[in-house]
Parts: C-alpha cells; structure tokens; sequence
C-alpha cells in the first residue's frame, strides 16, 4: 500500500467483489486482469472464495480483502471490515450483508418487485464505520452507487454474474426464484463488473467498469 507520507496527488485503486472462484468460477475472467493493470491499489470487497485469487491479484497491486458469508463457508479467514487510508481519503470496506432478518426481508422484497432491494443498505453500512469519505462493498451482485449523509457508497457489481453464465441451468424453485429477484435489472447491471475509484487530493471518485471478454475466459487464453 503506498506510505502514507507520499506526496502524490492521483491515485487508481481497483475494486472487485464477488469473484466466486473454485465455487462458481474456475478462475478469474481474463478482462479483470485487463481492467485492473496500473491501479496503485486492489480492494476485494468479500466472496473470494479460495486464497490464490487474492494471490493473482497481489501480482497486480497490494490487496486489501474483507469476508464475504461465502468465505466463512470455505474457510478462509477474513476481518469482516477494514478501513483503508490512500490519497487522503479513507475508504471502509465490507461485503454488505446483513443479519438474518434483513438478508431474509430483502430478499423476499427483491423476488416481489423483481430487482434487488438496496433501500436501507447504505445507512446500515455507515454504521460500520467512523469518519470515512467513501463505503466500498460487494454481495448484491449489482452495480450501486448512492449517499450516506456525505459519505459516498460503492459497489462495483460482481465479477460473477450468474445471467452471463452459460453454464447455469434455469430449472428449479431456486434458480427461478433467483432469475425473478433479477428480472428487473437493466442488461448494462446483468455483466460482469469491476470499480475504479479515481482519488485526487481526498476527493473519490468512483467508476463502473464493465468486464471485457468472456466470463469463463481464463487469463493467458
């Protein structure tokens, strides 16, 4: 991470989120690597799912991970939450999930209207964190940026998409209930993306980044 006496004015740092790799993904796309060439810094907001891909990614820039609820389930041992000092701003990071009953209301909400639920999402996230310019976080799957007080908050969306995957089959009470919970989206939500958070003098500025190439495309293909 650069020291925080250093005097430049611009920093690049990747966002992802998401990745689900050795779970649904056998790798990371190769166009994540594209996006993320040159960035001073790699924030992975929670659902790494295996250790190399924090690996691969630290071949690009110093990584800063969170857990994501997938994570726990692999066993790889995360902080739930970091804050992060770059440029002059401070950035929290968090998957974005939320206790039981939240998780179980949003989601039920989300199958209702057919598009996930993001109302209340970003006050509950503030309260993880003091004095922080920007909230970066992952687990909707979905593109988001909107405001918590001043506090500007961030999800990059998913390098795992499930509706660009061809190899997801659409049968079962599961997988419908999923694709409804999505069907609102617009198609620009429904691929895969990463963030670049754009830092002049404190000020972030954030930025969707849309995947080049195939979900299933593997690095050096």
């Amino acid at each position: 991470m650069p020291a925080a006496g250093n005097q430049r004015r611009h920093y690049r740092v990747g966002v992802l989120a998401d990745t689900h790799v050795g779970e649904a993904l056998p790798g990371l796309p190769a166009g994540v690597y594209e996006v993320l060439d040159g960035v001073d810094l790699i924030i992975h907001a929670g659902d790494v799912s295996v250790p190399g891909v924090l690996d691969e990614l630290g071949a690009l820039a110093p990584v800063v991970a969170v857990e994501g609820n997938h994570d726990r389930r692999a066993g790889l041992e995360l902080p739930d939450a970091r804050v992060v000092a770059i440029g002059g701003a401070r950035i929290g990071v968090t998957h974005g999930d939320r206790g039981r009953i939240a998780e179980a209301a949003s989601a039920a909400a989300g199958i209702i209207v057919g598009r996930p639920v993001m109302a209340g999402v970003p006050r509950a996230l503030a309260r993880r964190f003091t004095d922080v310019d920007c909230i970066v976080f992952g687990h909707f799957h979905v593109p988001y940026l909107g405001r918590a007080g001043t506090t500007t908050v961030f999800s990059p969306g998913a390098v795992y998409v499930v509706d660009a995957d061809p190899l997801v089959a659409s049968r079962g009470i599961k997988s419908t209930a999923y694709r409804r919970y999505r069907a609102g989206l617009p198609d620009s939500a429904r691929v895969p993306h990463v963030g670049i958070l754009e830092i002049t003098d404190g000020i972030v500025v954030p930025r969707f980044v849309p995947v080049p190439g195939a979900l299933r495309g593997a690095k050096g293909d």
